[in-house]
């Protein structure tokens, strides 16, 4: 399979979706809670509904794991994981930092991911082997040394709460040099970008982060999981960005989890 090329139809199938989403950003519409109290819009469901639509035109035989509608065939060989609106809170609040994501597994592992940011016009794409870009311009990590210094992005403050990682958050705050609350896939990308220095995130799903490896590992840099035991996308769990400061992070979980 030309990968380059499925990237391309990867990337036609977003505009269609981008702009679903787009036609109800700062709009009126209903807002509905989900079994695990996470919010959903018309524009989630939608948006999902037309990139499902397309993998299934074009491309039948592989498989589908959405946020919205579950999964598709999800034992093939070739899956893709949606996210159509990664964000919805910012999404419903009018903040433009929510992403729509979408990635294509081989045998489990992303081969190619994109994150495209459609209230603020940028898409980054990853292809294995192809490298990383943001508009065209090639993505490369930070080349930050230490982890004492660094600009840390970070997941909300409830989430590390929810999975008992207070102590983790604590030695964020006391060793970044700056420490900030990037919404989902936006903290992902920045990490990704090199405009901040990793991204930690507590909590999330395989559709979440399968394109947020691919495109790390083709920056140039890195993703793990908290556990350290493999970089699993379904841990729920992500270290991402420059790989001097991942393994820093890694480094201070490992002795908070041994406490």
């Amino acid at each position: 399979m030309d990968l380059l090329k499925v990237k391309d139809q990867a990337l036609s199938f977003m505009k269609p979706a981008k702009s679903e989403v787009l036609k109800w950003f700062r709009g009126r519409y209903e807002i509905d809670l989900k079994s695990d109290s996470s919010p959903v819009t018309i524009a989630d469901r939608n948006a999902e509904e037309i990139l499902r639509k397309k993998i299934t035109k074009h491309f039948p035989e592989h498989g589908i794991i959405g946020e919205e509608f579950g999964n598709h065939n999800a034992n093939a060989e070739w899956v893709w994981t949606i996210d159509p609106v990664d964000g919805t809170r910012s999404f419903i609040r009018g903040l433009p930092l929510f992403a729509s994501m979408i990635a294509l597994l081989h045998k489990g592992e992303p081969v190619l991911g994109v994150i495209e940011l459609p209230a603020l016009g940028e898409t980054a794409w990853a292809v294995k082997g192809k490298g990383a870009f943001l508009n065209g311009k090639p993505l490369k990590v930070s080349r930050q040394k230490k982890l004492k210094g660094a600009f840390i992005a970070v997941a909300d403050w409830y989430c590390f709460k929810q999975q008992k990682h207070i102590s983790l958050f604590n030695e964020l705050n006391k060793e970044g040099g700056i420490v900030r609350t990037y919404p989902d896939a936006f903290g992902h990308l920045m990490a990704i970008c090199g405009t901040a220095d990793v991204m930690v995130d507590p909590l999330a799903k395989i559709w979440d982060y399968a394109p947020c490896k691919v495109l790390a590992q083709e920056a140039g840099g890195k993703f793990t999981n908290f556990s350290g035991n493999r970089a699993s996308i379904e841990e729920g769990t992500a270290i991402v960005g420059n790989a001097n400061i991942v393994k820093e992070v890694r480094k201070i979980f490992s002795k908070k989890a041994t406490k």
